[in-house]
């Protein structure tokens, strides 16, 4: 496990160190500002001390919902024997260290189930608390941000790419059948690349039909 000299401790989370990098500063700031701008734009007659209110709420959500997917790991690698070692946060997505990989297939997935339980229970909670507003209020805006936020975590940390939950589910799965590593980091690869080409191809086929309109 080797850490970047710039990064600092925040705090501590289930006995494990929270640590930034200076460029987790720069991120918060794009993402409050795209938050405070988007609060304008959905309500224009906001004043900008309510937009940069609402940004703030918001961002608040957006970044517990990222952060928190993160931290759950914490859970799922110390129920599976294997603490985690840290959390490294940057511009980037937050990443999880370990210093000891030398672990069975079964352990390796286990760590990499308390993300997606977190997203998943997120975006459940979400969705009621969406439904459960009107439309027009500002509990139902932050309430479709939240479901956005822990919903496209959930559907994003399941796909099978190697840097992801899915994608580290998927290659010690296929350990676990009888593959070598260097094979299932192949198929995971070869996978990856067949859900991006399709992923592609919908988007341009939604550009399409868009502009056909």
């Amino acid at each position: 496990m080797n850490l970047p000299q710039d990064a600092y401790t925040l705090f501590y989370f289930n006995r494990v160190p929270v640590k930034a990098r200076p460029g987790f500063w720069a991120a918060v700031l794009m993402l409050w500002s795209a938050m405070a701008w988007l609060a304008g734009k959905r309500r224009s007659e906001r004043s900008l001390i309510q937009r940069i209110a609402v940004g703030s709420l918001s961002a608040f959500i957006g970044l517990s919902a990222d952060l928190g997917h993160a931290l759950a790991h914490t859970v799922s690698a110390r129920r599976a024997g294997a603490p985690m070692d840290a959390v490294l946060l940057g511009a980037d997505m937050p990443r999880t260290l370990y210093a000891n990989n030398n672990v069975s297939p079964q352990t390796h997935r286990m760590r990499a189930l308390g993300g997606p339980i977190f997203s998943r229970f997120g975006f459940l909670v979400s969705f009621f608390w969406r439904h459960f507003t009107a439309p027009g209020t500002l509990s139902r805006e932050l309430a479709d941000i939240s479901t956005f936020a822990h919903g496209g975590l959930f559907l994003g940390s399941l796909t099978p790419l190697p840097v992801v939950d899915g994608g580290v589910i998927l290659k010690w799965t296929l350990v676990e059948k009888g593959y070598s590593q260097a094979q299932a980091d192949q198929i995971v690869r070869r996978t990856a690349l067949s859900a991006g080409a399709v992923a592609v191809a919908g988007v341009i086929l939604s550009l399409l039909r868009l502009w056909d309109r």
